[in-house]
């Protein structure tokens, strides 16, 4: 998922004109947002998701309850695990066997990679035409997916990025939790430095040692954090990655410096080969082993089989910060044979009281259509003990202080994420100092000739 702010707009002229060639060739009668009744012969739509066994029953809803209001249109389901979407999206879209509803944003690569191929759908037609399906949807959210004036997605979940929290290891320790509010620059790197001392134990004996602290963003995402970025600015306009800014911007040393000293010399974080060993037993966070995680806010429902309490607290402050949003759209391909059905299955899946109510139930993740939003703060806070109102503080600040990913706007990023990974374990294990990993990553990054 991705966010951009609201005046994102990633000049892909080219694309748009090839996407806008094979939306007027795909078109028939049931194409152009004009079918009202697109039951009149019966047809098969794909609809293609991650393997993901919590998600079967919620899958299974969807399909019946749809095709029982549209006896025309048969859902076929088609489950990849997460790790093949992208070899195996790319085969489809090569292939011209594309599925018809599909997440842009579930691979590695996310949806400026499909869109550049010009694989999405324009929707605008659709979504002109549907506008009310759309009302609770923030326009600045829904205009993620509007390039050039064409709408190629719609939102289906906003996910902010947090601070996870062990509450019983903080009680433990006799220390404070942190704050909910993110303007508290009190609650800033040092003081989540000194709290990570404070939580952490048993450092060095791999059956009883626990961490204060794991950031488990990637790292360019900690360097947004601190005021940081791998990338020009341009990179997330233009979709292209382009000259890179590892060596320009000052702040991500600062950023990646500060890890591999919590690292190496607090010792108060986990090293990359001892968070390997770690997963291998289970999370790190769910197995106690860290006191505190920053991650995603999926650990709204991936934290949930928790065997102790936990709660929730912003990123650190620091000047210039900003955290990833990750907004996952629903897209039609744009070889589709069937869009206009497709469109009225997506509307089907968002229906702020029915589908998208039902997936925000069943993951908790935090739903796009705002009118789910006082249900939101509730069924979190019913889940983590904590307030409602103390839930909407946080997801706000997070979406103040977001961006959206940056492997959902930049073209390639699965070889660029791959590319950076290759240098940065060396540097967590303190293997290579962080200036001549910063400069081998810049190099490697060059060599790949992305312009």
């Amino acid at each position: 998922m991705r966010k951009k702010g609201k005046s994102l707009i990633i000049a892909l002229t080219s694309i748009t004109a090839m996407s806008s060639v094979l939306f007027g060739c795909s078109k028939s009668d049931s194409e152009t947002g004009d079918a009202a009744d697109p039951g009149k012969s019966k047809v098969e739509i794909t609809w293609l998701v991650r393997t993901d066994p919590n998600m079967v029953d919620w899958e299974k809803d969807m399909i019946s309850g749809f095709q029982k209001e549209h006896s025309n249109i048969t859902v076929k389901l088609e489950q990849i695990p997460q790790a093949e979407i992208d070899q195996r999206l790319t085969t489809m879209i090569s292939s011209g066997k594309v599925p018809d509803v599909w997440s842009a944003n579930w691979a590695n690569s996310g949806f400026a990679t499909y869109n550049k191929m010009g694989a999405l759908l324009d929707l605008t037609p659709y979504v002109e035409k549907d506008a009310s399906a759309l009302a609770g949807i923030n326009k600045n959210i829904l205009d993620i997916y509007r390039i050039d004036g064409k709408i190629y997605g719609v939102p289906m979940l906003a996910i902010g990025s947090f601070l996870f929290y062990n509450k019983e290891i903080f009680d433990k320790a006799g220390v404070a939790y942190p704050p909910t509010n993110w303007d508290d620059t009190s609650w800033n790197y040092e003081a989540m430095r000194d709290t990570a001392r404070k939580l952490s134990s048993d450092i060095g004996n791999a059956d009883k040692q626990v961490f204060g602290v794991f950031n488990s963003m990637a790292p360019n995402l900690q360097a947004w954090g601190f005021g940081g970025d791998f990338f020009n600015p341009d990179a997330y306009t233009s979709a292209v990655m382009g000259e890179p800014a590892v060596l320009t911007n000052a702040a991500n040393k600062e950023a990646i410096q500060f890890n591999v000293d919590l690292i190496n010399k607090d010792k108060v974080a986990p090293n990359q080969t001892t968070i390997d060993a770690v997963n291998a037993i289970g999370d790190p966070f769910l197995t106690g082993r860290v006191a505190m995680v920053i991650n995603g806010g999926w650990g709204f429902w991936s934290y949930q089989p928790a065997k102790f309490k936990w709660g929730v607290a912003p990123i650190p402050y620091h000047d210039g910060r900003k955290v990833p949003l990750f907004v996952d759209p629903w897209n039609v391909s744009a070889k589709s044979k069937h869009p206009a059905e497709s469109w009225e299955f997506i509307k089907y899946l968002i229906d702020p009281k029915n589908g998208g109510k039902k997936f925000m139930e069943k993951t908790s993740a935090t739903p796009a259509d705002n009118t789910l939003a006082e249900q939101w703060y509730q069924q979190v806070a019913d889940k983590t003990g904590m307030k409602a109102e103390d839930i909407k503080v946080l997801n706000e600040g997070a979406v103040k202080n977001g961006r959206e990913a940056d492997n959902h706007l930049i073209d390639k990023f699965s070889v660029i994420g791959n590319t950076i990974n290759q240098t940065i374990s060396g540097v967590w294990n303190g293997q290579k100092s962080v200036d001549d990993g910063l400069k081998e990553i810049d190099t490697n990054l060059r060599s790949l000739n992305l312009k």
